[in-house]
């Protein structure tokens, strides 16, 4: 993500870059997973220490105050060297949701120290609708009860804490609730992109100090979690579209057949064109969505839903080419180029599926 970008973001593209191309190996990344661990606590703290757990963090709270573009560069690289640690999850969490809330100035230094870990919980087993929670939130005697079932959160695993969505009297709300507190009971599972999700059963009383929102700022700050949790996974889907062609077109041309590269081959240079020209187009979009959001363009709702659909098309069709390209060593595990494929899969369904996208998109559209 380099086009037209300020000082600050070159900066801060480069220092991460970086460090992730220094410090987070491939190899070592699959025997962490092998082993059950999908997150690396020291990984995590270094994050904290860089600042980019800080980005989203307004300076008043001890945070940079950065926006959607600095977010998205940290998510482009996510994606680049398959981060499995819960980086865009807790942005995202942070800034749309806990960085509006009544507890932001207890919360909000924790997050940006990488003390706490947050990851919104929305999705449900039994819900008709990823936007209308089966779990409520009711207040009593003893304090706020908070009941019911949270499934497929992604990097759950991960996460110190939920940002649970439930149901409460004045509508949608927002709780945080560690994962640790007794009432919560927590299944972790592997995931194919190594990021191992985890399913929730609540049933536990809270503080008033949990409630992060409730009734319209709750239901306002879903939609900005949903929009923005769309943009840096079309980033991330952007950066692991980027590498998995950049490893194609290295491998092509190592790779000799009938005596000579397969890169000098025209068929598969126009497969290869083929497959950056789309990459360039989504990178423009998903451009668009962050300068909308960051500028509180009228159609930043509808930039966010563009890019989305626009990523996950292309990642999907540019990774699989990747492996065609590769042949049988492309399906190993042992080779990275399978597990770009991976990610971008699991992102496709992120918060907001490809054809949710696709349908809120033509809603929003002018009449």
């Amino acid at each position: 993500m380099s086009a037209h970008m300020t000082e600050d973001q070159t900066l801060l593209q480069d220092a991460a870059e970086r460090y992730l191309r220094d410090s987070y190996d491939f190899n070592q990344r699959r025997e962490r997973i092998a082993g059950g661990v999908y997150s690396d606590p020291g990984q995590w703290q270094a994050f904290a220490e860089m600042g980019w757990l800080a980005l989203p963090v307004p300076e008043e709270f001890g945070g940079l105050g950065m926006g959607t573009r600095e977010m998205a560069i940290l998510a482009e690289l996510c994606g680049q060297f398959l981060v499995t640690e819960p980086l865009i999850d807790a942005l995202a969490a942070t800034h749309a949701i806990i960085g509006v809330s009544q507890q932001q100035e207890s919360v909000l230094p924790r997050v940006a120290e990488g003390e706490l870990i947050p990851v919104a919980a929305i999705d449900e087993a039994d819900a008709t609708s990823r936007l209308s929670p089966g779990t409520t939130l009711t207040q009593t005697d003893a304090g706020w009860h908070l009941s019911g079932a949270k499934h497929w959160i992604s990097a759950g695993a991960s996460a110190t804490h939920l940002a649970v969505l439930a149901q409460g009297a004045e509508g949608l709300a927002w709780v945080l609730v560690p994962t640790a507190a007794d009432g919560v009971e927590c299944d972790t599972f592997p995931t194919h992109d190594g990021r191992g999700g985890m399913n929730c059963r609540l049933d536990l009383v809270l503080e008033a100090d949990h409630i992060l929102l409730q009734g319209q700022p709750a239901s306002d700050a879903l939609e900005a979690y949903r929009a923005l949790a769309m943009t840096l996974s079309s980033a991330e889907t952007l950066g692991a579209t980027q590498a998995a062609l950049d490893t194609t077109v290295d491998y092509t041309k190592q790779r000799v057949q009938f005596g000579q590269p397969l890169a000098s081959f025209q068929a598969l240079q126009h497969r290869m064109s083929n497959m950056l020209i789309q990459t360039e187009l989504t990178r423009s979009l998903i451009y668009a969505a962050c300068n909308a959001a960051d500028s509180g363009h009228d159609n930043a709702a509808r930039f966010a839903r563009a890019a989305k659909v626009k990523a996950t098309t292309v990642g999907r069709k540019v990774s699989q080419e990747a492996i065609q390209l590769h042949g049988g060593i492309a399906t190993t595990d042992e080779y990275i180029v399978g597990h770009f494929f991976k990610r971008i899969t699991a992102l496709e369904s992120w918060v907001c599926s490809k054809g949710e996208a696709l349908k809120e998109f033509m809603a929003l559209s002018p009449s």
